[in-house]
């Protein structure tokens, strides 16, 4: 028992000669540490000072960090803020913040408002960046238009040009004509009467056939200036509400609830609201899916607008889709993704038989096969992203339902109706009523409201409201 007490004693003096030397040792290794560090923060080598304080306060996390080095880490952690700050290098940044908060000693209320300030200066260089990204993406927007704009002017200008020469060579013929009546009158007096009756004859379709031309070349005129004046106040709705969005997506959304108000309604729903709010940040990825779906939805149009003969039927119906959608608090995105669909959403008339399609009595064997478009759509939209799909195939098939149930080809009411079907069905009817056809008479853009806000049985009476906001 006694030998046992003599070597637990033992035991314990030379424990304690080891940690007094142990800490005799780490006393003149951190003097001489912190002896280095205050050297090169006199000479502003502010980085090495970083690094060998830091060896001092790993040095003497177990122990706890003497009050000397504790000022001295303060100062040159405040040094290495300011020089983070000045240059925009960030590299070094999170070993900062990291050591800070595993020794809040030295992390007084100066370097915490430096470290804030730093936070603030990240952020606010990442948005000018987002900024510039999305400034630089509307101008090339804006540039891809403005050429589609200058080739419609070329191409107007060239028809014109093909009409001037037209009219030029008619004029021609006609002074030919005349010289060669006159020489035939010089050599047969007696046909001279026949011949000034023929070449009045002649004149007059001539100056008939004129007329006609001169008209045709004044509505193309007049139709391709109000196409691109559409077009343009388009571009503008589009570059002004990429802005409203972008501030939305920093997280105003209050704002959009205090413009959006409580009126706002949603089709297959009680309300607009869901979709009111901002949608997710798009990838670069994500824009340029859009951009490449724009511009395969607008040649399919095209091919529509063809078989259907209804010139620019497609453009129109799409261009007041997107206005309209904004104008009902839909979110950009969406209302990207319901102008593209509205393009397309009489695809199914390309499997209806050109018989039927110009067709002026059809029988009803032939209005059956003509209803038949709304369900012969999906196998054109094999180019459409799996996630706008169910978007594109509701345009298509529900375009013609109406409020009461009265619709085909599911009989859907109110709600049960999507909401891409509700806007297109008015927009449709809206364009049908405003545009001239052989089968009715043209109606002015307030007659027309007039006339969807009596049919609330077919009509949501919010889309048309909405609609006769716009117009």
């Amino acid at each position: 028992m006694l030998k046992i007490k003599k070597v637990c004693s033992f035991v314990a003096l030379i424990f304690t000669a080891v940690s007094v030397f142990a800490q005799s040792g780490t006393a003149e290794l951190t003097k001489r540490y912190l002896e280095r560090a205050n050297t090169q923060y006199e000479n502003a080598q502010y980085n090495d000072a970083y690094k060998t304080i830091n060896a001092v306060l790993k040095l003497n996390e177990s122990s706890g960090i003497p009050a000397n080095a504790a000022l001295i880490a303060t100062q040159i952690y405040s040094k290495v803020l300011d020089g983070i700050k000045s240059s925009g290098d960030y590299s070094k940044f999170g070993d900062v913040t990291a050591n800070l908060e595993k020794y809040p000693v030295i992390a007084d209320s100066a370097t915490q408002q430096k470290v804030k300030a730093i936070y603030a200066q990240q952020e606010a260089e990442l948005q000018a960046k987002k900024e510039a990204a999305q400034k630089a993406e509307r101008e090339e927007q804006f540039k891809m238009y403005q050429n589609q704009l200058e080739e419609q002017r070329k191409s107007q200008s060239s028809f014109m040009d093909a009409m001037q020469k037209s009219q030029e060579s008619v004029m021609n013929s006609i002074v030919e004509l005349g010289e060669n009546m006159s020489e035939a009158s010089k050599q047969s007096a007696k046909s001279n009467h026949m011949v000034l009756i023929a070449v009045l004859i002649i004149c007059v379709v001539l100056i008939l056939v004129f007329i006609v031309v001169v008209l045709a070349i004044r509505a193309a005129a007049k139709a391709s200036a109000r196409q691109s004046m559409q077009f343009t106040e388009t571009l503008k709705l589009v570059q002004g509400m990429t802005q409203q969005n972008s501030q939305l997506l920093l997280g105003n959304v209050t704002d959009l609830q205090r413009l959006g108000g409580p009126g706002l309604r949603s089709a297959g729903s009680s309300r607009w609201g869901v979709d009111a709010l901002p949608a997710p940040e798009m990838s670069e990825e994500d824009k340029e899916e859009l951009k490449v779906l724009a511009i395969k939805c607008e040649e399919l149009g095209s091919k529509i607008d063809s078989v259907s003969r209804r010139k620019n039927n497609s453009k129109n119906v799409s261009e007041l889709v997107y206005k309209l959608s904004i104008a009902l608090g839909l979110n950009q995105n969406t209302s990207m993704v319901y102008f593209c669909a509205s393009m397309v959403y009489d695809a199914g008339f390309l499997s209806v038989s050109e018989e039927v399609l110009s067709g002026a009595n059809l029988t009803e064997e032939q209005k059956d096969e003509l209803k038949t478009h709304v369900s012969n759509s999906a196998e054109y939209f094999d180019f459409v992203p799996k996630k706008y799909m169910q978007i594109f195939e509701d345009a298509a098939r529900s375009h013609h339902e109406n409020e009461d149930g009265s619709g085909y080809p599911n009989g859907l009411k109110e709600d049960e109706i999507p909401q891409i079907a509700k806007i297109i069905h008015v927009v449709e009817s809206y364009n049908s009523l405003i545009s001239r056809r052989n089968y009715r008479q043209i109606k002015d853009k307030e007659t027309a409201i007039e006339e969807l806000l009596a049919k609330t049985n077919l009509y949501d009476e919010t889309v048309v409201k909405a609609l006769d906001s716009i117009v």
